[in-house]
């Protein structure tokens, strides 16, 4: 049986490793890593050629928050410029292809509450460079699947997700190396920004599930989220580390940790997801335990 061509950009990042390990498991597909420079519309169309994928998931992406406010320039020119240089190139090649790209529900940005949870229909309110490029993105991927029709796309809209291997600028390893230290130091706090707002978490793995699955059956042209559907807050999450740490350990407000453009509630409507057979697999809770382990040995 002929293997399916599986095309993915971003695959040795933190994300990326997991859905390539998946693939893998999965043992339908012939993985191919992109490893042209996105931003480069020749080199990376040369590579497209080489591969003729059936399957693209794009998850290449400068995704730092912090990062894009201080950059925006960059955040565009790989975010926007990236994508459309992959969609051209695919256009370019003539042949079916399904595309999955990975969005993110930071371009809901800030909403009434009364819109929660946020479902897909909700127009976007994007509020930093980052949700703003993803949002543009998605603008190109819709152009070029309502024209070229051998491009059936689909645009992942995933809420906050963590798990083993995640960088230590982001929130939850950074809690976690804090609360390590501490623990080991004898400290007795850590710092930290407004704990009050809530947020969508879901483990990585059941994301890039969902990816696939979406990839498999998911309708071109159509926006899904993938989340939990519960909504958590920092102050949860945070405190559910320091349980791990088995020390009194209080927390410290840090003014220069504080986003002045956040959002204070966030959790998605998944119920497109669901009828397409996708429900979130692992707990919160479970998640954390891994994560903290995993920095700790």
């Amino acid at each position: 049986m002929q293997k399916i061509r599986a095309l993915v950009t971003g695959g040795t990042g933190f994300v990326g490793k997991y859905l390539v390990s998946l693939l893998k498991e999965s043992e339908k597909f012939e993985i191919f890593l992109l490893e042209s420079d996105i931003r480069e519309i020749e080199h990376l169309g040369e590579q497209i050629s080489t591969i003729s994928p059936d399957y693209v998931f794009h998850l290449a992406a400068q995704a730092f928050v912090p990062k894009a406010i201080e950059d925006p320039w960059e955040t565009e020119e790989t975010n926007v410029k990236g994508t459309l240089n992959l969609l051209e190139n695919l256009h370019r090649m003539g042949k079916p292809v399904k595309m999955v790209y990975v969005s993110t529900a930071d371009v809901y940005g800030k909403q009434d509450f009364a819109n929660l949870p946020f479902s897909e229909n909700l127009i976007p309110n994007p509020l930093n460079p980052y949700s703003g490029s993803k949002l543009a993105a998605e603008s190109y991927c819709r152009q070029y699947a309502a024209y070229d029709k051998n491009l059936g796309i689909v645009i992942a809209r995933p809420f906050n997700h963590i798990g083993v291997g995640q960088r230590n600028e982001f929130v939850i390893p950074n809690f976690c190396n804090q609360i390590i230290l501490a623990e080991q130091s004898g400290y007795n706090f850590i710092h930290v920004g407004d704990l009050n707002p809530t947020r969508d978490f879901s483990n990585v793995k059941d994301i890039v599930r969902g990816y696939l699955l979406l990839a498999e059956v998911g309708i071109p042209g159509e926006i899904y989220n993938l989340c939990s559907g519960k909504e958590v807050s920092i102050r949860y999450l945070v405190e559910t580390l320091i349980k791990f740490s088995g020390k009194n350990i209080e927390c410290k407000i840090d003014p220069s940790r504080i986003r002045s453009a956040e959002t204070s509630r966030v959790y998605g409507d998944n119920s497109k997801m669901l009828k397409l057979g996708w429900k979130p697999e692992i707990s919160i809770e479970q998640t954390l335990e891994d994560i903290y382990h995993s920095i700790k040995q």
